[in-house]
């Protein structure tokens, strides 16, 4: 049973983590402090959280939330990136990008919307446009696009897609449904009495 303290903290990881949109896990071993500096700040730039916390206690934390198989990342010195924001690209390029220049940066790991993801995986999310272009690349229709994109893509990011294809057949049907409804007053008019139009609601 953990002490008040250690409750403590196992609360507060829990918390960033289910507030998080994602959090990466990442070996920190051999950097400066002024590398961690540089990067507490690219980070906290981004309304990233850049956080140290003990291993024993992020496993405690994850497995209270349902988070499986993150024990066998929680190895050596961890600290988690806390992205709070809807933009899932931001926090993984500034950490890969840093990775790529400080060679003791490591990405161990990621939890995207509770689930575990590989480093592979995190290292992906670098790949997908901005929202805006994401939306509209579906919305659009340009399948090719879309296609080449869910080739780059894992899980995770296949459900958001599906998600978005969902919304766009559920926005044509509507606007289908809108000009079949608007059409109507013209039909009824051709057949309905005079008393019957006075009553309809829709003229």
């Amino acid at each position: 049973m953990p002490n008040p303290e250690k409750a403590t903290i196992i609360e507060e990881v829990k918390e960033k983590i289910s507030s998080a949109r994602l959090a990466i896990l990442t070996d920190f071993q051999g950097m400066s402090v002024a590398e961690m500096t540089e990067l507490r700040r690219l980070l906290r730039d981004a309304d990233v959280d850049y956080k140290v916390y003990k291993n024993t206690l992020t496993r405690i934390a994850a497995e209270q939330l349902g988070i499986n198989e993150i024990e066998k990342y929680l190895v050596g010195p961890t600290a988690l990136a806390f992205g709070k924001s809807d933009n899932l690209v931001t926090p993984a390029k500034i950490i890969k990008d840093f990775s790529a220049k400080h060679q003791h940066l490591k990405i161990k790991a990621g939890i995207l919307n509770k689930k575990v993801i590989s480093p592979e995986d995190v290292s992906s999310l670098t790949n997908i446009p901005p929202k805006e272009i994401l939306i509209a690349m579906v919305l659009g229709g340009l399948q090719a696009p879309v296609s080449k994109l869910l080739s780059v893509l894992q899980a995770p990011m296949r459900e958001f897609i599906g998600v978005l294809r969902s919304l766009a057949e559920k926005r044509e049907k509507d606007s289908t449904a809108k000009v079949d409804s608007e059409k109507l007053p013209d039909e009824t008019l051709e057949s309905s009495t005079p008393q019957e139009e006075g009553t309809n609601e829709g003229n």
